[in-house]
């Protein structure tokens, strides 16, 4: 980067999240009604429960990246967000962070 500091180091999470989004993969299996995004390659990652947005969010433990997140029951989700239909946005940071109360207890790793 060229109005990067001598001596600092790039930061990819920020960099790479317009690239993380549009290569994003987005799935949803009706049968256990869950959406779930990926953003760029899968990687592994703790999954943080966001009970501001009510979604599961994946973040890679070490970057604390946010990598994809997960709606449990969408059909009830949407519906109670959106009553008038459709397309979503979830505005979700590029990096998790540190000291939120979601970070003392993630779901799995």
């Amino acid at each position: 980067m060229a109005d990067q500091a001598e001596g600092e180091r790039p930061n990819y999470a920020e960099e790479n999240a317009v690239r993380n989004a549009s290569e994003s993969l987005h799935t949803y299996d009706e049968a256990s009604d869950t959406f779930t995004a990926i953003f760029g390659q899968p990687v592994p990652a703790a999954t943080i429960v966001d009970e501001e947005r009510d979604i599961l969010v994946r973040v890679e433990p070490q970057s604390r990246a946010v990598v994809g997140f997960v709606i449990p029951n969408f059909k009830a989700w949407y519906a109670a967000r959106f009553p008038d239909g459709g397309e979503f946005e979830l505005d979700l940071p590029s990096t998790w962070p540190v000291g939120r109360p979601e970070d003392e207890a993630p779901v799995s790793e």
